[in-house]
Parts: structure tokens; sequence; C-alpha cells
């Protein structure tokens, strides 16, 4: 079993944005940074574009779920 480096580098981003330890906004430069350097391709750049998407979603339907639950919580309390 050999060790990529891109797919390493790629995961890293991904996981990274989804956990919450770098913006999603770092994460497109550093893509941006390893694309230039040939250690990602096109390809990877995309799957982690394709990723922050999705997790931008993700917080913003949480985000949406979080305000309706407040409402219905504070319609009932009243």
């Amino acid at each position: 079993m050999s060790f990529d480096l891109s797919e390493f580098l790629t995961e890293g981003l991904i996981d990274s944005v989804n956990n919450g330890l770098i913006p999603s906004d770092l994460a497109t430069v550093y893509a941006g940074n390893y694309l230039a350097k040939s250690l990602i391709t096109q390809t990877q750049v995309t799957q982690v574009s394709d990723a922050i998407t999705a997790y931008k979603a993700a917080q913003a339907e949480a985000k949406r779920a979080d305000s309706s639950l407040a409402a219905q919580t504070e319609n009932t309390v009243k």
C-alpha cells in the first residue's frame, strides 16, 4: 500500500471543513494553492468545492431548523 499525497490533501481539506477546523474560504484557497503546485488535480479541487457547498447547505438547513424550533417553543410558552 502506497501513500497518495493528493488523496491525503483532498480528504484533509474536506474533513477540516466538515469538522469546523478551518473556514471554507480558507479551504478553497488551500485547494487552489495545491492545484497550482500540482499536488492535487482539478477533479479533486471540484471534490473539495462540492463538499464545501454541501457543508454550507447543511449549516443553513440546521439554522433554519433551529430558528423554526425556537419559534415553535416561543409560541408554546406564550
